[in-house]
């Protein structure tokens, strides 16, 4: 009896440990001490999630008056939580890294498993040339599948290779992970079959897995909302913080060395491109002043275009942050993978009618972390009507006749230069998605900074891209262009292109490349690839998994011709040692 009464003690002490910021729900907790199969009960379903979300669901569950109630909420919300996870992984949601990689570990050594028995049972015996029997341990010894399937040879092969993609995939399917498909130039079934034998590749898809699963319970929770957590839960952002900072320390201990002995730590080169916030923000400012200029020289009409998810997709209410009654659980990347398919439908319209739209894109979290879509278009005048009604029509194909959704599904806002540029009336949507820098709060009266670091948080936890630019010229032929420094001479349109990237002048630079109409095929410079090699063997670099070369950025192609644009070789230290050599742009 005393034992059982020091179990009970324990098991109270652990959940008050969660509560000492709630005393009188402790005071309460301590009077259901005479129920033990009570006790046990909600102690055994409250440790299926994270400390968070055992204060929530308690702080609801004592609410309810009638016990009964009181547990059936706990057992019904405690399944719906968990249910989020896939079968394999459920009353998995309150791991940390350390336990994410060991069950990597153990998924990805499954897998190995699974390719080595079905590679030996494939097998013939060399001396009878009949099956070999998959228990014979000799034929298991000259197999030696673990060594093909981490790559030492990439032109091996291993026996009953689709029977094996077969089965790993519907392994790797049933974590609701999506296995990479087989493509021609790109990925083989080997290939595929040694990702899925690769702890790290695990790794990276179970921590999104368990890290998504989290979040969306919070969202269902009604956590995520402008009275609460806005735009992520509290969880989620100190979990990229820390990720952030784990980036930070990893950079500023490894250093590269290039062909002449410069040496750099991968902070301060990280620090010199669009990794930085400041510069990202005035590239992206950059390129929007520009294709704002190059709409005034042609007389194209600006125009602001808000899209915004069907009522299902919101979790919450904005005015009360009441639960929507009409929510179907769905994540923000599903609702973000929504507007995507809607924007495509649109474009694909455009397209049939010969409308060749130009501007920039930024997908943002609505309070609830529910993502809508600001887009800022440049088009001619006569073409305005049509892209508001292709717009409106698509917006409105899915639940279009629910209440409210003519008003709110898409707003449309025309630029008037009297009044204002378009770059500045965008302007504040970069600023707070990047860094909150120059606002005063944000939307729902918010600290900007500490809402760009939510806004970040929301983005990386979803996987959601929050700037596109839409037309124009290739950005990647612009940041090569800016590595040239001195002029060339020897054609007039490379030299304006060159000039153009060096001072900062987009739009110079978009009719350098034929103007904002022209096709990518058609425009003058390309990207230039070419072989990467390891200086100490001479060797091209191959793939891991798939063994193909790896080719890497050398410079651009100008009428048949390469120019360089980077012109050393580096090598990776950390610690004292030295790894292989990577190619690295100056």
């Amino acid at each position: 009896m005393t034992a059982q009464n020091n179990i009970l003690g324990h098991k109270l002490n652990k959940i008050s440990a969660v509560f000492k910021d709630y005393p009188f729900l402790t005071k309460e907790w301590h009077s259901c001490a005479a129920d033990r199969a009570d006790v046990d009960f909600i102690f055994g379903e409250l440790s299926k999630v994270p400390d968070p979300i055992k204060r929530h669901i308690l702080n609801n569950a004592f609410n309810i008056k009638v016990r009964r109630d009181r547990n059936i909420y706990i057992r019904n919300t405690t399944k719906r939580i968990v249910d989020l996870l896939p079968p394999k992984l459920r009353n998995s949601l309150t791991v940390d890294d350390d336990e994410i990689r060991n069950i990597s570990e153990n998924c990805a050594e499954r897998c190995r498993r699974i390719a080595i028995h079905h590679n030996v049972k494939s097998r013939a015996n060399p001396l009878t040339q009949k099956p070999v029997n998959e228990k014979l341990r000799y034929v298991t010894k000259r197999v030696e599948p673990l060594t093909v399937l981490c790559g030492a040879n990439q032109s091996e092969t291993i026996a009953n290779q689709g029977e094996v993609f077969r089965l790993l995939t519907e392994y790797v399917e049933s974590f609701r992970i999506q296995a990479n498909s087989v493509t021609e130039n790109s990925v083989t079934e080997l290939g595929a079959i040694k990702r899925m034998c690769d702890k790290k590749w695990w790794n990276r898809r179970l921590r999104k897995i368990f890290n998504q699963a989290y979040e969306q319970a919070a969202i269902e929770l009604n956590l995520v909302q402008k009275y609460k957590q806005i735009y992520a839960s509290n969880l989620t952002v100190k979990k990229r913080q820390q990720q952030k900072l784990r980036n930070e320390q990893m950079l500023s201990s490894m250093s590269v060395i290039n062909d002449i002995g410069q040496q750099f730590s991968l902070k301060e080169l990280s620090d010199l491109n669009v990794s930085n916030p400041a510069i990202r923000k005035a590239e992206l400012m950059v390129r929007m002043r520009g294709f704002e200029e190059l709409s005034k020289s042609h007389n194209h009409q600006g125009i602001f275009i808000t899209i915004t998810c069907p009522s299902k997709f919101h979790a919450t209410y904005a005015k009360s942050g009441q639960r929507n009654s009409k929510y179907e659980r769905f994540t923000p990347y599903q609702a973000n993978q929504y507007l995507c398919d809607v924007w495509s439908r649109i474009r694909a319209e455009w397209s049939r009618k010969g409308i060749k739209p130009y501007g920039f894109r930024v997908a943002e979290p609505q309070h609830d972390g529910t993502p809508h879509w600001h887009i800022l278009l440049f088009v001619e005048p006569q073409q305005i009507d049509t892209v508001k009604n292709t717009i409106s029509h698509y917006a409105l194909q899915e639940d279009g006749d629910e209440k409210g959704a003519i008003e709110n599904r898409c707003d449309f806002k025309l630029i008037d230069p009297k009044k204002g540029s378009a770059t500045g009336y965008i302007a504040k949507y970069v600023s707070k998605n990047i860094d909150g820098e120059g606002l005063d709060k944000g939307v729902h009266g918010e600290d900007p900074i500490t809402a760009a670091q939510r806004v970040d948080a929301w983005s990386s936890c979803w996987c959601i891209r929050q700037f596109q630019q839409i037309g124009g010229a290739s950005v990647s032929v612009w940041r090569e262009l800016r590595h040239l420094k001195q002029k060339l001479g020897f054609d007039s349109v490379l030299e304006e292109a060159r000039v153009a990237a060096d001072e900062s002048k987009w739009h110079d630079f978009i009719n350098a490349m034929g103007g904002v109409f022209a096709k990518r095929k058609d425009q003058p410079l390309k990207l230039a690839y070419d072989a990467s090699f390891n200086s100490e063997t001479g060797e091209c670099k191959l793939g891991q998994y798939d063994g193909n070369i790896i080719q890497s950025i050398k410079g651009l192609m100008f009428k048949g011709k390469m120019i360089v644009t980077r012109f050393f070789s580096w090598r990776l230290e950390r610690a004292n040692a030295v790894c292989d050599n990577l190619e690295f742009c100056k």
